[in-house]
């Protein structure tokens, strides 16, 4: 067996003073979504809503906004347990999730202003079990956090559910409504909402699905 020595134990002892603190509190997933620009942050501990992001608690990747419109229209490149999303554009918004796989999703709108429309009515986040939307900058304060699939016993275990996002949600609306339904998927694995795409891709085979509408 190999022995470290002196300076193989100093140089561990320096990389888990590092790494151990972050173990211990956990990790915090932040996409910062503006009209320009896409931040993917990853930080050692959950941050105030909008508020500055400290380059000595977080390490951030500045993604190209091109793929954004890739993510609009094909299979979803995003997966997180537990995302949390800051924006002043809900259309690149509705780009980064749409067909994303997250269990908890948290969003934040991070300025008063009347957002574009979307070219598109809805986006959908495949095996989504909670929502949090809030809107920190208004004078209210308004927020709303909902757990799908309540309203129909769904379990949490459950693999084969799909959340349906309608626009207004990102846009604002002062508070909105959930409501599941059990569906037959046929042997292409098409649900019966022919108008509404939903990205099947990573999910096990199944002969139903839950799917939550959110408007």
């Amino acid at each position: 067996m190999t022995v470290l020595g002196h300076t193989g134990c100093v140089v561990l002892y320096c990389v888990l003073g590092l790494v151990m603190p972050r173990l211990l509190r956990g990790e915090f997933t932040l996409a910062f979504v503006r009209e320009d620009s896409l931040l993917i942050c990853l930080c050692s501990q959950d941050l105030v809503a909008c508020s500055v992001i400290n380059s000595s608690e977080c390490y951030c990747d500045d993604r190209p906004l091109f793929t954004l419109e890739q993510q609009a229209h094909g299979p979803g490149t995003v997966y997180y347990k537990r995302l949390t999303v800051w924006y002043t554009s809900s259309l690149n918004v509705a780009r980064l999730l749409n067909n994303s796989e997250i269990r908890h999703l948290a969003l934040f709108k991070c300025d008063s202003t009347v957002d574009e429309l979307l070219p598109f009515d809805h986006f959908s986040v495949r095996r989504l079990e909670r929502l949090s939307v809030s809107f920190p900058l208004r004078r209210s304060g308004q927020s709303q956090d909902v757990v799908l699939g309540r309203d129909m016993g769904a379990p949490y275990h459950e693999e084969a559910r799909i959340a349906i996002i309608h626009r207004a949600v990102l846009a604002g609306n002062t508070g909105f409504k959930a409501y599941t339904v059990r569906t037959e998927v046929d042997s292409k694995g098409m649900v019966s909402f022919p108008n509404i795409f939903m990205s099947h891709e990573g999910l096990p085979e199944m002969t139903s699905m839950f799917v939550t509408f959110v408007y």
